[in-house]
């Protein structure tokens, strides 16, 4: 699971957000600060995981990890999904509607909340996955997977810096 170093000033210390319940808030403290300074394309981890979804049709897939691009902080790593990836993996829903919402974020630029049109309050419990947009589609949105009050949802942040929510699609098991 976790790595057990006690971080030291010669290590530093990455957060990580969503993904399976054996690493999800766990932190990882193997990469010195210098490390964590280098281009964002050469951080990352395939981590082993003892969560592997059910049915999915490598069991020994990885659950991928990685930090967003500059501004965002390097000590940051969200799940990505898994590789390989299979045709059931729940980061592969997508809500069917969405509509317009007010984000609150933390410190790190995390979704923590959001509120509706109509004044409905949702308290973002969990992060499942997050998705930058990648400068293949410059237009794309960022996109998070959440779990708030037992739903699983969408939020989209769109260039304009307008926020989007949708209630996404249970999985077989209920849950992502």
């Amino acid at each position: 699971m976790s790595e057990t170093q006690t971080p030291s000033p010669t290590t530093a210390t990455v957060r990580l957000v969503g993904g399976p319940d054996d690493w999800r808030g766990q932190a990882l403290t193997h990469l010195s600060p210098e490390e964590l300074n280098a281009p964002r394309e050469a951080l990352g981890a395939y981590l082993v995981s003892t969560c592997v979804p059910p049915g999915h049709p490598d069991p020994a897939a990885r659950a991928v990890y990685e930090p967003d691009t500059e501004p965002a902080p390097a000590h940051v790593w969200f799940f990505r999904g898994w590789v390989p990836s299979g045709p059931a993996d729940a980061e592969l829903r997508t809500a069917d509607h969405h509509q317009a919402v007010d984000v609150t974020l933390d410190t790190d630029g995390l979704p923590t909340e959001w509120v509706e049109d109509s004044g409905t309050r949702h308290r973002v419990d969990q992060g499942l996955a997050h998705w930058q947009s990648t400068g293949e589609d410059q237009l794309a949105p960022d996109v998070w997977h959440v779990r708030s009050n037992g739903m699983d949802w969408e939020l989209r942040h769109d260039v304009a810096d307008m926020w989007e929510a949708g209630r996404l699609p249970a999985t077989e098991g209920g849950l992502e």
